[in-house]
């Protein structure tokens, strides 16, 4: 029966995780480490087997996040989260995860925290926990867990035009929207494609040093719509692109025969594109290699 409760929980365990880690593996791992601590602790000790395994998951959370945040400094290039990949079936996932703060935005917007900011707010955000349920899974009081909070929000926000962080009240690009702007793209319709874009759009490449890519971020719609442009009249002659869903966000797909060689996910707020992802990384395009057209 622990076992059971366990798996029963093992997808909302995985979703938090990767949340605050962007990385599968990472998240795979520290799942691990609670299915052993929910192992070797008495059940008769647990009143509430959800907020017990979501406070062990943080608090391993909360010390992975030192260690990730020391091995990205040796990233080459841009670094994006990888895109999200259920690990249980989707129909049994949409009643069990909670879908907010899974897409790219939210995701890379967290990394503008501390990891126990960032555990504060995922938690309160996502999962709806209150100060008091929040202040022992950091060890702060009540007072400070709301102090932490405040200061979160305040650096979430973008400080300047020039500053790459996603904006925190983004939502996933419909189909539509993706759609829109693949149809201008293949048009060749520049005017079109900065129609889409909000003015201060950004765009986040991440390629790891494996692939061709935006070295930098590049902002604004003109120059976003141009880059674009640009890269789509070089593609390769088999390059075939398609829509797909994760479950989560759209993606603009790009294969070259049976390789998937780009990934462009897109978050929007007012029917406008804020943020544009760009995946050029291999090992993260694995995520993607599975979907279907949408």
């Amino acid at each position: 029966m622990a076992d059971q409760v366990f798996e029963t929980h093992r997808g909302r365990l995985h979703a938090l995780a990767y949340r605050m880690l962007g990385s599968h593996a990472d998240a795979e791992d520290a799942v691990q480490d609670v299915w052993l601590r929910w192992r070797a602790t008495a059940k008769d000790d647990i009143r509430d087997a959800t907020a017990w395994l979501v406070r062990v998951c943080s608090n391993i959370c909360l010390d992975v996040l030192k260690s990730a945040r020391r091995q990205r400094e040796n990233y080459v290039g841009q670094w994006l989260p990888e895109p999200w990949a259920p690990v249980i079936e989707a129909e049994a996932e949409n009643n069990l995860i909670e879908r907010d703060g899974l897409g790219q935005a939210y995701v890379m917007m967290l990394e503008r925290l501390g990891p126990v900011e960032r555990v504060a707010l995922v938690l309160h955000d996502v999962f709806d926990w209150s100060h008091e349920e929040i202040a022992p899974v950091i060890e702060r009081t009540e007072n400070n867990t709301r102090q932490i909070l405040f200061r979160a929000r305040r650096k979430v926000n973008r400080e300047h035009d020039r500053d790459p962080t996603p904006v925190p009240d983004s939502e996933a690009a419909d189909k539509g929207q993706v759609a829109a702007f693949v149809d201008a793209l293949i048009g060749g319709d520049l005017q079109a494609l900065i129609g889409q874009l909000a003015p201060n759009v950004i765009m986040h490449s991440d390629s790891g040093g494996k692939a061709p890519a935006a070295a930098n971020p590049i902002y604004g719609a003109e120059k976003v719509a141009r880059f674009f442009t640009g890269v789509w009249r070089k593609k390769a002659e088999n390059a075939v692109e398609s829509i797909a869903f994760d479950g989560t966000d759209y993606w603009l797909l790009l294969h070259e025969g049976e390789s998937l060689v780009s990934a462009v996910g897109f978050a929007q707020k007012d029917g406008a594109v804020v943020d544009i992802f760009v995946h050029r990384n291999p090992d993260k395009l694995v995520f993607l290699q599975h979907l279907g057209r949408a």
